[in-house]
């Protein structure tokens, strides 16, 4: 019965009342415009590079006043991040989990392949 059941279907399917000359008088809409997908990647990086450069500008500013102190605790972890690991780690995730289908979770793996070897 379990085997049958997809001669069946296509039996059914087959014993329809269309025709096709029925579906040759209808127009097929036009495909919608996937361009906005693939035009975005350079307005993306060049905004990253935009504030990647504000962020330094801003760091360098800061030291020549002096404000940041020798052995400060919490100035730290502003030291160890870096804007450009922002823009690889995009791409990265860009490259290894999207497809045609959509963009997938990363598993742990990725995440410390990524994000956790630059800070060990």
């Amino acid at each position: 019965d379990l085997m049958s059941a997809p001669l069946r279907r296509i039996d059914e399917i087959l014993a329809l009342p269309y025709s096709v000359d029925g579906f040759k008088a209808q127009e097929v809409p036009p495909s919608d415009d996937d361009s906005s997908l693939y035009n975005g990647e350079e307005e993306l990086n060049s905004a990253l590079m935009e504030r990647q450069k504000e962020m330094e500008f801003y760091d360098l500013k800061h030291k020549s006043k002096g404000k940041e102190k020798k052995g400060q605790t919490t100035g730290s972890n502003a030291d160890a991040f870096d804007p450009s690991d922002v823009v690889k780690s995009m791409r990265e995730f860009v490259d290894m989990v999207s497809s045609y289908e959509g963009a997938e979770a990363p598993d742990d793996r990725f995440f410390r392949l990524i994000y956790c070897n630059k800070y060990q």
